[in-house]
């Protein structure tokens, strides 16, 4: 992290040091005191739940060196630290990230999308570090909050910053690439992800162009072929353009993929013309494409080939992104509970029912959150294509995953191979007294919807191999 003092908050916010020393080296940037660290500057944000200016005393006893409050904020007595004052703590934290991040020299990446934004953020990240020093988005800091936080693990030893950008509302990703500045966008690809507030995918497709608008003339963009919408985005883009895919269309593509196992998938790369056997560590042709982007820029920035065909085999990802779980009982669990939506899910069912060596193939579908008006009917259409892919059982929880259940039974699955539970903790019930040897179950689900307790559930029932 790059060396933050009072002299630079107070300049970088264009606040008023009202008491301390300008002197003062804060340790990092926090607006949680969950997470606080002794040493850090508190930015006391006023959101939409929470006054973070609440929260002051309980960062100075946790060791807070300073903090940054709006101007009507008053302490009672003289205050212990750093005290900074602003008109507005949200702009001051966006300010001195946009001021930190201009002191740093690097190339900053940005990655956008509705979908694999953070496993193609994480599979970048890992191709780069074969040669460059990389720092890339911790955890979820991909919005107006997170990203500025983010920027402060930036340092010397970095060449490469890799970004993430999420956005539900025009005007966030423009604002997040004004913070950040980036040189090179990703963009993965435009899919039904935030119809609650949007009215269209082409509405979504004009909110990820702002990625594109905000790029250098002398910046590059990075894009998904196989997309429409993401080709029509390129297709107005001037600059530098590579492009991914499965399609011939692509610069990087993919060809001949082939699952082997739960933890295995093979494909030809081809890249400058040259085709070259590949293989990542995971199942499914979705995480051969969010893989592409990092052997584009990988390319882009004279990662020999081979080095990068051997970057990919070691590929790790992030936890509920698609982990493998084996148990000692003889049955798999690929825990992919982080968050779902429609074409997610049919892809992971797609991987589902082709994986072999299984007896059973077993989907647990958790609610796709934040799909409008039309979130029946896509819940219905996925539990279609759950029953047309002959998988064995297909379970439904909470609210709009009762679609996918009756999709499947309309479709020909009985009673007991598709059911529906309200909660998690019924559904944990019920399958951990169905699993049996040979099984292959598939958890996913939205954030608000909480499938990992699934997989917990299932972990404390039976034992892990190698545990």
């Amino acid at each position: 992290m790059m060396e933050i003092s009072a002299r630079d908050v107070e300049s970088g916010t264009g606040g008023t040091l009202v008491h301390g020393s300008r002197e003062t080296v804060f340790s990092n940037v926090s607006i949680d005191t969950r997470s606080l660290q002794s040493g850090d500057v508190f930015f006391a944000i006023r959101g939409p739940n929470q006054d973070g200016h609440r929260f002051i005393p309980d960062a100075l006893s946790k060791g807070a060196f300073g903090a940054v409050v709006e101007h009507a904020y008053e302490y009672p007595g003289e205050f212990p630290a750093v005290l900074i004052r602003v008109e507005d703590t949200h702009k001051a934290l966006k300010d001195l990230a946009m001021s930190a991040r201009r002191r740093w020299s690097g190339t900053l990446v940005a990655i956008t999308g509705s979908m694999g934004k953070t496993t193609t953020r994480n599979f970048v990240a890992q191709v780069m570090q074969s040669r460059y020093g990389v720092y890339q988005t911790p955890g979820n800091y991909n919005n107006l909050y997170g990203l500025p936080l983010a920027l402060f693990g930036l340092g010397g030893n970095h060449d490469f910053g890799i970004f993430e950008m999420g956005m539900s509302a025009f005007g966030e990703v423009a604002e997040m690439c004004r913070i950040a500045a980036p040189s090179i966008g990703i963009i993965t690809n435009v899919a039904p992800v935030h119809l609650a507030f949007f009215n269209s995918l082409e509405e979504i497709a004009q909110a990820k162009e702002e990625l594109a608008h905000s790029l250098p003339s002398n910046g590059t963009l990075i894009y998904n072929a196989d997309d429409r919408l993401v080709r029509e985005i390129a297709g107005r883009f001037t600059g530098h353009k590579i492009s991914f895919g499965f399609s011939d269309l692509a610069d990087v593509r993919a060809d001949r993929v082939e699952i082997v196992s739960p933890e295995e998938t093979r494909f030809e790369l081809w890249s400058s013309g040259v085709a070259r056997q590949a293989t990542i560590p995971f199942a499914g042709a979705h995480y051969v494409m969010n893989a592409l982007p990092a052997v584009a820029l990988g390319t882009q920035f004279k990662i020999a080939p081979e080095q990068l065909v051997d970057s990919l085999g070691q590929l790790r990802q992030e936890s509920m992104r698609g982990q493998v779980l084996r148990f000692k009982e003889g049955f798999a669990v690929i825990d992919d509970s982080y968050n779902s939506n429609p074409q997610a899910l049919m892809q992971m069912i797609e991987v589902l029912s082709g994986m072999p060596s299984f007896s059973r193939r077993i989907l647990v579908a958790g609610e796709m959150l934040e799909l409008g008006k039309d979130s029946d009917s896509l819940h219905f259409e996925c539990g279609v294509f759950a029953a047309s892919h002959g998988l064995d059982m297909v379970i439904g929880i909470q609210g709009a995953a009762r679609e996918i259940v009756g999709a499947a039974r309309e479709s020909g699955m009985s009673d007991s191979q598709a059911q529906f539970f309200q909660d998690t903790n019924a559904a944990t019930s019920f399958i951990n007294g169905a699993l049996r040897k040979g099984d292959l179950v598939l958890v996913k689900g939205s954030r608000g919807v909480h499938t990992e307790r699934i997989v917990a559930g299932v972990r404390s029932r039976f034992e892990l191999l190698g545990a």
